[in-house]
């Protein structure tokens, strides 16, 4: 399976800095698809994959395009060379490092879930935010990622979601042994 788009649509606008796309994802896929003898096959197997056993515990994890709360950047899985090869890449360390390391899959076929198509669409169209659908502003150069609508609303930049503001009250009490002379 090909890449779907052309690298030049999730170019971040300034060299270096993520905005709406992700800086080190862009300088990695550019990286392996630009190299004179291996680019053009890596143009043509990318294959993006879910991986269905946690890596944390094991434990099974379904993907769900419709239900995206869980999506967990630690089990989307990139292989340059198509799911049949061996090497792959775990997207959170290119994400945060904008390189990788080939890793040994030792996974059978079974464990993981094509999502190219889907990871590519729902990238293009709403960036970053494909890994941070509840909006809680962990990533870098998130400031200017928010339209102000009015002091209680406002619409994200790079997938449009509206978000209104909620006042909750926390009450905290606190237990405090002392000692008095009696």
């Amino acid at each position: 399976m090909a890449i779907p788009y052309d690298l030049k649509l999730i170019k971040p606008k300034v060299k270096g800095e993520s905005d709406k796309y992700s800086w080190n994802l862009y300088k990695y896929l550019h990286k392996i698809t630009s190299t004179r003898h291996e680019g053009k096959y890596i143009k043509n197997q990318l294959e993006v994959h879910w991986l269905r056993h946690s890596r944390f515990d094991g434990e099974h994890i379904e993907f769900d395009q419709h239900d995206l709360r869980h999506f967990m950047v630690g089990q989307v899985i990139i292989f340059p060379f198509g799911l049949g090869k061996s090497h792959l890449n775990f997207m959170n360390s290119v994400l945060s490092k904008g390189r990788c390391e080939n890793f040994a899959n030792v996974w059978n076929k079974e464990s993981f879930t094509d999502i190219t198509d889907w990871f590519f669409e729902t990238y293009l169209k709403d960036g970053r935010c494909i890994f941070d659908r509840e909006h809680n502003m962990w990533m870098t150069n998130t400031d200017d990622r928010y339209y102000q609508i009015n002091s209680n609303n406002r619409k994200c930049k790079w997938c449009g979601e509206h978000q209104h503001r909620e006042i909750e009250k926390r009450v905290e009490i606190n237990r405090i042994e002392n000692w008095v002379s009696a």
